[in-house]
């Protein structure tokens, strides 16, 4: 019997097999470069938390009566997380675009009306669930150390909202 299913015998097969092995390890280190990764979404999450970081400061500046004191404490302890958070984002994207961090100032940027009432505990807590939301959807669509980062920042949102300005708003 010598048709063409005698042609193809075991060790063909397994020859086969390896040589597509090796090609499909050594493809992959042939091709291009990977892309740089996407920092525009981080720039976002950057800018939302020297927002809220801001937000924060001027709701606990705001609260000037006695019983405010542990609200205004708790603003104060947002705001500094949030600042903490803008900060270790731009240190990612800095490394992640190989640009240089960009410049946060200890002053305000916000463009606060002067007259305008200052922003309430329930803004504050607004404002904290739409940035978990937001970076907790990132978090998931990121691998590496950038998904930790991000689902970092939206479990301390949440508990920031859901825990220590809780009881206030």
């Amino acid at each position: 019997m010598s048709g063409p299913l005698t042609a193809i015998d075991r060790r063909r097969v397994l020859t086969g097999a390896g040589i597509l092995a090796l090609l499909a390890v050594a493809a992959p280190a042939c091709g291009s470069a990977p892309t740089p990764p996407e920092v525009d979404a981080l720039e976002a999450q950057r800018l939302l938390a020297q927002h809220d970081s801001e937000l924060a400061a001027a709701a606990g500046t705001a609260l000037t009566g006695p019983d405010d004191t542990a609200q205004a404490t708790a603003l104060a302890q947002v705001s500094l997380e949030r600042a903490d958070h803008a900060r270790a984002l731009a240190t990612e994207i800095s490394r992640a675009s190989g640009r240089p961090a960009p410049e946060t100032s200890q002053t305000s940027t916000s463009t606060a009306v002067p007259d305008a009432p200052a922003p309430t505990v329930s803004q504050v807590v607004n404002a904290l669930r739409a940035a978990a939301d937001s970076s907790g959807k990132l978090a998931i669509a990121s691998s590496g150390y950038r998904a930790g980062l991000l689902a970092s920042i939206a479990a301390s949102c949440t508990a920031s909202y859901a825990v220590a300005l809780a009881v206030q708003s």
